[in-house]
């Protein structure tokens, strides 16, 4: 019986410590969704006359920051960054000192963003806002406005809002040399936003979107909109602000040799065309010039092939003159290839191009048949500048083409012709694999509009020219989502033109049917466009 009540008490005793071990093991409990609270400030949020260099504000918890130098925006900005801590570690207290000599009388901003976060599960303390005056009142008033995109559907994030006091006139170069009186930056939000704790005043108001986020415009790298007149606060106007990029003013760039007979020129800006001189002394017989098609660069033809260390010309065009200089060494001379050029399709025609200008061609010496061997009528056209050769026919659905190329068909500008014969295939597909889309046009008033068909990269897929209220038919495209894309073509050059800050020049009109179109094969999509 003893033997027996030992082993009870044994077993109890073990059931006892197990239990016991059990509850002393955590269980995880409900997951922290709560952001921080904050306990006290000194000195207090919205303070006036303020002379302090260190402000403190402690958490109910451990708090970090997060992305601080991406979502911190200080208004009106400061010379010196002021020095916040923790940074790489944790607290219960955030400590801001500030290292720049405050102005007098002026509300100042430190808008945190969502960078102050707590430790253990990240839970953002949303938009914190520490505001302080060093004069007797706190400015009240407010600025609301819009970003958007002057080209593209859906406006960039972190874009900075600036607006510049203006006394007298207004001088635009404040933007890239001086600094802003208020910024604000619309993180990752909504486009819209309100600019608070604003004086009473007139104002300049520009929106930049920057890689270095130094507040100052930078034409060659950043985005750019502003409100074409003043401002005045208080106002109760909601402003809006369309990003583009700054249009260039055209010039050209060092040259890049390449052979003898060819040297590359790039240029900045829309420079469709270029008139090029050799100085007396340079003696060039003879010059070419064609466009590469997917870069901003001329390629300078030349013959005869040049002899000397160096030659000198002159470039001329319509905004600018300059000299080039170009230097040259032995190198291996370009040789004709002829080859394919864009895309084929139905309704579609094809094209050709070569490594080196196309001179000339010779009719007689194209045979173009389908896939019945009956022969296709054709007709020819050169662009030189683009060095294509287009070949226009009226092709059909559910087809084979071959073209045949007979030796000599081609002649460059430096006299060479293709030897070989040249056999290139083209092929369409049947129409019930593609889609249609019909855009009718109703209420326009503001003419010519540009009507694109764009893909979900915003790359233009078809484009056509509508002069008035009328239905445009976009055939044989192939299933997928397509956006419609309007672009009110001011000074009618068939291309959207961007703005200028500098002109007080606003970029082209441009806007997009908001629904996404999603063509499937064999459909006919069919959309009006309301134009206000």
């Amino acid at each position: 019986m003893k033997s027996l009540l030992a082993r009870l008490c044994g077993v109890l005793l073990v059931i006892t410590v197990l239990s016991c071990a059990k509850r002393g093991r955590p269980t995880g409990g409900p997951v922290d969704e709560e952001a921080p609270v904050i306990l006290r400030a000194y000195p207090d949020n919205y303070s006036t006359r303020f002379n302090n260099q260190v402000i403190e504000i402690e958490f109910d918890e451990f708090i970090k920051l997060k992305d601080l130098q991406k979502q911190l925006v200080v208004s009106p900005p400061l010379e010196y960054q002021p020095v916040i801590t923790p940074q790489g570690g944790v607290s219960k207290k955030l400590t801001i000192e500030i290292k720049d000599t405050l102005q007098d009388n002026t509300t100042y901003v430190l808008d945190f963003g969502q960078s102050i976060v707590d430790n253990n599960e990240g839970n953002p303390f949303p938009f914190f806002r520490y505001v302080f005056s060093t004069g007797d009142v706190i400015d009240s008033l407010a600025v609301k406005g819009k970003i958007t995109d002057a080209l593209k559907f859906k406006p960039e994030k972190f874009v900075n809002v600036l607006l510049y006091e203006v006394n007298g006139e207004f001088i635009d170069t404040v933007v890239t040399k001086g600094k802003p009186n208020y910024v604000l930056n619309t993180l990752d939000s909504l486009s819209t936003f309100t600019m608070q704790n604003i004086k009473a005043g007139t104002y300049k108001m520009v929106a930049l979107k920057e890689d270095n986020r130094n507040l100052k415009f930078d034409p060659n790298s950043d985005k750019i909109g502003f409100v074409s007149d003043l401002i005045t606060v208080p106002s109760d106007q909601t402003y809006e602000l369309k990003l583009f990029k700054q249009a260039q003013e055209p010039s050209i760039t060092k040259p890049i040799f390449k052979n003898p007979q060819r040297w590359d020129l790039g240029y900045t800006g829309s420079l469709d065309s270029l008139n090029l001189k050799s100085l007396p002394d340079y003696p060039i017989s003879d010059l070419r010039i064609t466009k590469l098609t997917k870069k901003d660069t001329l390629e300078i033809w030349q013959k005869p092939a040049v002899i000397k260390d160096s030659v000198l010309f002159n470039a001329y065009y319509k905004q600018f003159t300059d000299t080039v200089k170009v230097f040259y060494k032995e190198e291996k001379k370009d040789s004709l290839v002829v080859s394919k050029s864009g895309k084929f399709g139905i309704g579609k025609n094809i094209l050709i191009t070569a490594t080196t200008p196309i001179e000339d061609y010779n009719t007689n010496l194209f045979k173009l048949i389908d896939k019945d061997s009956a022969v296709v009528q054709t007709n020819f056209k050169l662009d030189r500048f683009k060095n294509q050769l287009e070949l226009a026919i009226d092709s059909q659905e559910n087809q084979k083409y071959k073209l045949q190329m007979l030796p000599e068909a081609i002649t460059d500008y430096f006299g060479a012709k293709n030897i070989d014969t040249l056999n290139f295939t083209y092929n369409t597909n049947k129409s019930s694999s593609l889609g249609n889309i019909w855009v009718t046009l109703t209420g326009g008033k503001e003419f010519p509009i540009l009507v694109e068909i764009v893909d979900e990269k915003l790359e233009v897929v078809e484009q056509q020219t509508a002069r008035e209220n009328t239905t445009l038919e976009f055939n044989y495209l192939n299933p997928g989502n397509y956006y419609i894309r309007l672009i009110y073509d001011s000074n009618d050059n068939g291309r959207y033109d961007s703005g200028d800050f500098f002109k007080n020049k606003q970029p082209e009109k441009v806007e997009y049917f908001p629904e996404l179109q999603k063509l499937q094969a064999n459909w006919d999509l069919r959309q009006t466009v309301i134009i206000n």
